[in-house]
C-alpha cells in the first residue's frame, strides 16, 4: 500500500534538522514540548501547502523546508489516476515506486518542489535535485495522498472544533462518515441537478419566468446602462452541502438535553470525536480500497479518555491504516503502545540543536542483532515494555524480584519512584536477552545499563560477538579453581566446563553463592563487578538479590514479604542493613 515513508523536516520551529521514517501506523512518543506536535504540522503541510507564520522559521534567514517520500507508487497505481494528463505528470518523477516532494517558504507562502530521480541523494538518504512542479503533478498527488485530516490536542476547542468550520476535525470526520451515505442516495442528487436545469441561467429546461424575467430586467437596465444583461442564476448544489451546513446534536439521556457538539464540555468533545474515528474504522474494516489513501494525524488521541477507552482507540486506529488511511499519532500514554506498534514507535527529544528522533526498534533490531531468530525474539520482549520509550534511561534485570523490589529501595533512598527519574527498570525473565537487549537499546539511541547475578559474569557475558568479557581471561581461571576447591567440601556438581552443573542438593544459584561467600571467591568476584560496571553492568557480586537481601525463596511470597519489610524499614535501617543496595542505586541513577 502507498504511503510516507520519510518525512525531512529543516528550520521548521524547533525542528532544525529531522528526518523520520514513518509506516502505516506510526506512534510518535516523547515528552513535551519535544516537537511531536511540529512534526505533525510538517506532515499536513507537504501535503497540502499553506501559508506558513513568520515565526515558523527557526532561522528567519533560512528558508522553511519539508519534505517527504511517498513510496509503494506502482505502474498499477498509476493507471487508476483518473485524468491521463495528471498521470503523465507524476510518472518521470516516480523512481523505483517512490515519489519525493517538498516544500520550500523563504517567505509566507510556501513553493512545491518534486525530484528529480536523475540527481544524487545526501548523506540522510535526503534528494538533492529539485523542480518546482509541473503542471498536472499537485492533482496527482492530491488524488494519491488527498490533504491530511488532522486531529488536534485541543488546546483551543473553540478554534479546533468550532461548529461547521471548513476543514474543521468533526467535519473531516463527518465527510469520511458520510460518503456511504452520499453515494446511496444518488437519486437526491439527481433531484438537484433537475432542479439546476430548471432554475440555472443555462438550464436545458430553464423556467420560462425567469427566462422573462431576464429579459424584463435587461431591458429596464439598458435604459440606464446600455450594452449590459442581467440573467438571474442559482448555484449548484450538491448533496454534500447539505452535510456542511447541518450540525451535530447531543441528546443527555436523563435530562433530554439537547445541545449542538460544540457547545460540549472539552472531555464529552473529545470522546465524540474518538469515537467517531471508531465508527470510521467499524465502516473501514474488510472495505476495498480505492486509489486515495488520507493520512490521519492525532495530537493526543488519549485526551480525557478512560484506559479502556485508550485501549479502544488504539485498536480502532490500528484498524483504519489497514482500511485506506495512514496513522501517524503522538502520545503520552503507554496505553497507546502495544506490541505490535511498539517496533515502529518514533522517540522525539530535545537536544542542543532542538527536535532530534531515535531509531525504531525495528530499525535497531536489525542493526544491533544478526540472527533472525534472536530479533523475533528481542522484538517481542522489548516491544511488549511500552515503559521504556517513555523513559531516559532503562534498567535491564534477570528477574522479578530486581524489577519489583529496587523501585521501592530506590524511592525509600532517593524521595521518589523511579520513573519520575525518567528511569525503567525492564525484566527479561533471564540473563540470555541481556547483552542483545542492551545492544538494540544503544542502537535506538537510548541510555541503558542492566542488573544481573553473578552467574552473568562468568557465562553470559563471555558469550558471542557482543562479550563483555574474555571468554578464557584470568579471572574465569581463578573462579573455576575457587569452585573446586569449593567442591571437594560441599560436594555440589561441576560440568566439564569447570562450572556449576545441576545437581539434586545445589542449584547453580547456591553454587555461585557458595562461591560469593568464600574469602578468594569473593575477591574474584568483585574483580568481575569492576569490570562490569565499567561497561554499564551492575553484578550482585554476592550472587544474586536473594544473597542480598538474605532471603531463599524466589517466589511471589518471598517478594510480597520483603516489599512488606523493605516499606517498613526507616532510610536509617536500610543502609545499615542492606549497604550494597545503596551503592547499587547510586549506581542506577548515575549510570
Amino acid at each position: 500500500m502507498h504511503g510516507l515513508s520519510h518525512l525531512y523536516i529543516e528550520n521548521f520551529r524547533a525542528c532544525r534538522r529531522v528526518l523520520l521514517t514513518l509506516g502505516d501506523y506510526t506512534p510518535l512518543v516523547g515528552q513535551n514540548n519535544t516537537g511531536k506536535s511540529t512534526i505533525l504540522e510538517a506532515i499536513k503541510l507537504v501535503l497540502s501547502a499553506k501559508t506558513l507564520a513568520k515565526t515558523d522559521a527557526a532561522d528567519p534567514q533560512q528558508p522553511v523546508i519539508i519534505a517527504a517520500c511517498i513510496q509503494g507508487i506502482t505502474p498499477e497505481l498509476l493507471g487508476l489516476i483518473p485524468a491521463q494528463n495528471h498521470r503523465a505528470a507524476i510518472e518521470p518523477y516516480c523512481g523505483d515506486g517512490h515519489l519525493w516532494i517538498r516544500i520550500v517558504a523563504a517567505g509566507a507562502k510556501p513553493k512545491q518542489e518534486v525530484w528529480q530521480p536523475a540527481d544524487p541523494l545526501d548523506e540522510l538518504g535526503v534528494p538533492t535535485g529539485w523542480r518546482s512542479y509541473p503542471t498536472g503533478l499537485p492533482d496527482a498527488v492530491r488524488a494519491l495522498l488527498p490533504e491530511a485530516l488532522h486531529v488536534v490536542a485541543m488546546d483551543d476547542v473553540e478554534e479546533d472544533l468550532g461548529k461547521g468550520k471548513a476543514g474543521s476535525t468533526i467535519r473531516g470526520l463527518l465527510d469520511e462518515i458520510m460518503a456511504p451515505v452520499l453515494e446511496a442516495h444518488a437519486e437526491i442528487q439527481n433531484a438537484l441537478d433537475a432542479v439546476r436545469n430548471v432554475l440555472g441561467v443555462d438550464g436545458a429546461q430553464r423556467s420560462r419566468l425567469l427566462t422573462q424575467f431576464d429579459a424584463d430586467a435587461t431591458s429596464a437596465l439598458s435604459e440606464l446602462f446600455p450594452g449590459l444583461s442581467l440573467g438571474m442564476d442559482v448555484p449548484e448544489v450538491e448533496i454534500k452541502e447539505f452535510f456542511k451546513t447541518g450540525d451535530l446534536y447531543v441528546t443527555d439521556a436523563v435530562s433530554g438535553e439537547r445541545r449542538r457538539f460544540d457547545q460540549m464540555g472539552t472531555g464529552a468533545q473529545r470522546a465524540i470525536q474518538m469515537a467517531l474515528i471508531r465508527l470510521l474504522a467499524d465502516m473501514r474494516h474488510g472495505q476495498a480500497r480505492g486509489i486515495a489513501r488520507r493520512v490521519l494525524l492525532i495530537d493526543e488521541p488519549e485526551l480525557f479518555l478512560h484506559p479502556q477507552a485508550v485501549r479502544t482507540v488504539r485498536e480502532a486506529l490500528k484498524t483504519l491504516s489497514a482500511g485506506g488511511f495512514q496513522v501517524i499519532f503522538a502520545t503520552h500514554s503507554p496505553l497507546m503502545i502495544s506490541r505490535d506498534n511498539a517496533p515502529d514507535t518514533v522517540i522525539v527529544h530535545r537536544n542542543q540543536a532542538g527536535t532530534a528522533v531515535k531509531r525504531p526498534l525495528r530499525e535497531a533490531v536489525m542493526q544491533a542483532v544478526e540472527a533472525g531468530p534472536d530479533q523475533a525474539r528481542t522484538l517481542f520482549t522489548l516491544g511488549n515494555v511500552a515503559d521504556i520509550y517513555f523513559s531516559d534511561k532503562v534498567i535491564l534485570c534477570e528477574g522479578k524480584t530486581d524489577q519489583r523490589l529496587l523501585p521501592l529501595i530506590y524511592e525509600k533512598l532517593r524521595g521518589k519512584r523511579p520513573e519520575l527519574d525518567h528511569v525503567c527498570l525492564v525484566s527479561l525473565g533471564g540473563a540470555a536477552n541481556i547483552i542483545k537487549g542492551m545492544a538494540v537499546l544503544k542502537a535506538m539511541g537510548i541510555k541503558c545499563g542492566a542488573i544481573v547475578d553473578l552467574d552473568f559474569a562468568f557465562v553470559d557475558a563471555r558469550k558471542g560477538t557482543g562479550a563483555l568479557l574474555d571468554k578464557d581471561g584470568a579471572d574465569i581461571a581463578k573462579a573455576k579453581a575457587v569452585l573446586q576447591r569449593l567442591q571437594g567440601e560441599l560436594g555440589f556438581r561441576l560440568g566439564d566446563n569447570g562450572l556449576p552443573a545441576k545437581s539434586p542438593d545445589f542449584t547453580a544459584a547456591q553454587v555461585w553463592s557458595a562461591m560469593a561467600a568464600d574469602e578468594y571467591g569473593a575477591l574474584v568476584a568483585g574483580e568481575v563487578h569492576d569490570a562490569l560496571v565499567a561497561q554499564g553492568v551492575w553484578v550482585w557480586s554476592q550472587g544474586c538479590i536473594e544473597d542480598v537481601l538474605g532471603i531463599d525463596d524466589k517466589g511471589e511470597d518471598a517478594i510480597q514479604g520483603q516489599e512488606d519489610r523493605l516499606v517498613g524499614l526507616t532510610i536509617a535501617e536500610l543502609r545499615a542493613q542492606l549497604p550494597v543496595t545503596e551503592e547499587c542505586i547510586g549506581w542506577m541513577a548515575m549510570a
